[in-house]
């Protein structure tokens, strides 16, 4: 009988140890919870097309200025260039964002046309062209100098997501006599960056 006293004498005191260290109304729960967390970036993405440009098929001239002017190679574009005397569309699929746009061309090589672009004010030497571009609606005479590198932006008025702009670009090419035959390449570069 002692047992069974001290057995109950310890469970009471086990529930009075319990109720006095746990207050009334307090419910235990897990010690932990999980967020979830979505991150939707923006980004930078443009398409351009055509993506080819053959300054004249039946062979270019020195000294001469070639534009990406559907409406003719030697055809400068109006004082206001409009969408038919532009070559290119550039799409902007960027999530949210807008862009600015910079145009760049590299050096031509292969061949003997060979030319390096003038990185200077769009004006061509003995052995460089000189290149320009511009964009429909903008005044052609603010048309932009189109350097190897570090060319100032083409549009940068924001261009938004989905939208597109029709543009194009000249080629001055080179004041000395080419030395022989034979296709030369360079490669124009449009390049978006956040507005």
């Amino acid at each position: 009988m002692k047992s069974k006293r001290f057995l109950v004498s310890l469970a009471l005191t086990l529930a009075l140890l319990v109720s006095v260290l746990a207050p009334v109304g307090v419910v235990f729960a897990a010690p932990d919870a999980n967020v979830t967390v979505t991150a939707d970036p923006t980004y930078i993405c443009i398409e351009n097309t055509p993506n080819t440009w053959n300054l004249d098929s039946t062979g270019i001239e020195v000294d001469t200025i070639y534009y990406a002017n559907p409406l003719g190679a030697e055809t400068a574009p109006s004082a206001t260039v409009v969408d038919a005397e532009c070559r290119f569309t550039v799409t902007c699929c960027t999530g949210a964002d807008t862009v600015d746009l910079t145009v760049t061309s590299g050096a031509f090589t292969g061949g003997s046309a060979d030319m390096t672009n003038s990185d200077s004010d769009g004006s061509n030497g003995a052995t460089t062209y000189g290149g320009f571009c511009w964009y429909s609606g903008m005044t052609y005479s603010a048309k932009v100098v189109m350097k190897s590198t570090g060319s100032s932006e083409m549009y940068s008025t924001g261009l938004a997501a989905s939208a597109t702009l029709k543009w194009g670009a000249e080629i001055e090419t080179r004041t000395d006599a080419w030395g022989g035959g034979g296709a030369s390449t360079a490669t124009m570069t449009i390049t978006a960056t956040e507005h």
